[in-house]
């Protein structure tokens, strides 16, 4: 671990202030292994990186007092120097010599000094005697006041501040004057309302309370990096795991931070993001990043005894006693995740409710769905269990990884003939799905209503427009529901999909003709030549 000397610093500024000659022989920073690191005290420094020009490298730093007097200068008056002094003169307040800065304790021209540095940074933070916060775009402390409406600082936004918050035992906020804000310990409700990282957490660390997996990464939700990658290496310490960096990998680093998680962790939860998503489907059960836990702070594990009464329980006398090595253990293969799971029937073919070994405040225990077509298998959202119907049972399953990135579908709308028999187009739920005027849909928004009324008679139908699982999309008419409620429209069009099961991609240029039943209107959906632009014609006229 390289260090950086507070008094070697501060001399060297005070010499130069003075009017002094600077000794050249003054090292800025030290590197310190085993032993010798085992007993330094130091400071550690929590900030937001400015414009990389401001800041200062590690080769810059270590030759500052050898260098010819205007590159000197030059770099003195950065933001990104002056920021280490300051976090210099507060270590000397504070009686530490030594301070730790990311920006020039790390030479990052080596990638393998790069690499030991993230998969260390958790500990280094961790055994730091303080950590000072610096709030470089705050002045005084109006962000504490809960009572007001006050952005919080632009650090609560970065993916590293994470660690850098939860690791130290003692943490102190400044702001962009250096002026005391508070610590950790003062401000921790103020921090939970910001982070959702719970109060106990916060004040005594990852240890204090169980937590699962899905919960530390729903931490980073919402987080950003400079680095697609560092989406992933930053929560490298917080769920105890070692990799490789391997910058330009893009999203896969946190594919390959979840099968990092699986070889050492039989946490289910970590399957458990998106469980409250209401549309969407995937063709992988690995998440795409920390966003997709958004919805999992306050997931928790069952305990093994909790999980066997309540599987006894809802099998009604049928659940026979399963060795907790089954059910508990999960194996990553070159295809994909096998694991063993309880599962319940959805009474559709091909669709089933797996349970996983954790609950929310709203479940009692999460499930997932999969639905398997042909040799496929894909992931549904928005399809909650409802009740414990049919058969369940124990079964080994194989989740893929992640599958193909399918193309989005645009439906061109033509209802000419609607508006010549009096028909407006009311509205299109939900929200998000009109572009241009044509609906959109994705593996995220798979599902589309579009209401038609006709004012003189009160007539009203609706279209609905479905995209499941990388299927050529169709559409029906139907009568108006008694509300527009997508999500409850949405499962039953995907019940009725699974039960009926799912015809094969249909020749580019074929027309697809669809009406529920005499009488409806009718529905006509013909595809584009470049296969993900679909005409759908909507008329009244019999066939």
């Amino acid at each position: 671990m390289r260090l950086i000397d507070v008094t070697a610093v501060l001399e060297v500024e005070s010499s130069i202030d003075d009017g002094k000659d600077i000794d050249f022989t003054t090292e800025m920073l030290k590197e310190f292994y085993g032993p010798d690191l085992e007993g330094k005290e130091y400071a550690i420094l929590s900030h937001c990186w400015g414009v990389v020009k401001q800041e200062v490298s590690f080769k810059e730093m270590s030759k500052l007092s050898v260098m010819g007097e205007r590159k000197r200068n030059e770099i003195r008056d950065r933001t990104g120097y002056k920021k280490i002094v300051a976090t210099c003169r507060q270590a000397k307040k504070d009686d530490l010599t030594w301070v730790w800065a990311d920006t020039c304790c790390i030479d990052k021209r080596s990638s393998s000094e790069l690499s030991e540095a993230i998969n260390s940074m958790y500990k280094w933070y961790e055994k730091a005697k303080l950590c000072y916060v610096y709030l470089h775009d705050i002045v005084g402390y109006p962000w504490t006041n809960r009572a007001k409406s006050a952005a919080p600082p632009r650090w609560f936004s970065r993916g590293w501040t994470l660690q850098e918050l939860i690791a130290p035992k003692v943490v102190h906020f400044f702001d962009q004057k250096w002026e005391r804000v508070g610590d950790k310990n003062q401000l921790a409700a103020t921090l939970r309302d910001i982070t959702r990282i719970p109060e106990p957490v916060l004040v005594d660390g990852l240890h204090s309370i169980p937590l699962c997996v899905a919960q530390i990464i729903s931490w980073a939700a919402g987080r950003t990096t400079t680095r697609e990658e560092d989406r992933a290496y930053s929560l490298l310490g917080l769920l105890g795991v070692h990799m490789p960096m391997l910058y330009g990998e893009g999203k896969n680093a946190f594919h390959r931070l979840q099968l990092e998680i699986m070889r050492t962790s039989n946490d289910q939860s970590i399957f458990s993001w998106g469980h409250s998503r209401e549309s969407g489907w995937s063709g992988g059960f690995l998440a795409d990043d920390p966003n997709c836990f958004q919805d999992c702070d306050e997931v928790q594990l069952l305990p093994t005894d909790a999980i066997k009464t309540f599987f006894k329980q809802s099998a009604a006398g049928s659940f026979k006693p399963i060795p907790e090595e089954q059910w508990a253990t999960f194996a990553v293969t070159n295809t994909g995740i096998q694991i063993q799971l309880l599962a319940m029937d959805a009474g559709n073919n091909g669709l089933f409710h797996l349970c996983l070994a954790c609950r929310s405040p709203s479940v009692e225990i999460i499930t997932i769905q999969l639905a398997r077509l042909d040799s496929a298998r894909f992931r549904v959202f928005g399809f909650p269990a409802r009740g414990y119907c049919c058969g369940m049972r124990l079964h080994r399953y194989l989740l893929p990884y992640r599958g193909i990135q399918y193309p989005d579908m645009t439906l061109d709308l033509h209802d000419e003939t609607l508006s010549h028999e009096g028909f407006i187009l009311d509205r299109v739920v939900p929200d998000g799905v009109v572009k241009d005027g044509s609906v959109v849909l994705s593996k995220e928004k798979d599902y589309a209503l579009a209401a038609y009324v006709r004012e003189r008679d009160h007539t009203r139908f609706v279209v609905h427009f479905c995209y499941f699982f990388g299927r050529r999309p169709s559409a029906f008419a139907a009568p108006y529901p008694q509300d527009l409620e997508v999500v409850s429209v949405r499962r039953r069009a995907l019940e009725t999909l699974c039960y009926n099961g799912f015809s094969g991609p249909e020749a580019p240029g074929r027309l697809h003709q669809s009406r529920q039943r005499p009488g409806d209107p009718r529905v006509a959906l013909k595809e584009s030549p470049h296969g993900a632009r679909y005409t759908v014609t909507i008329d009244t006229c019999d066939e």
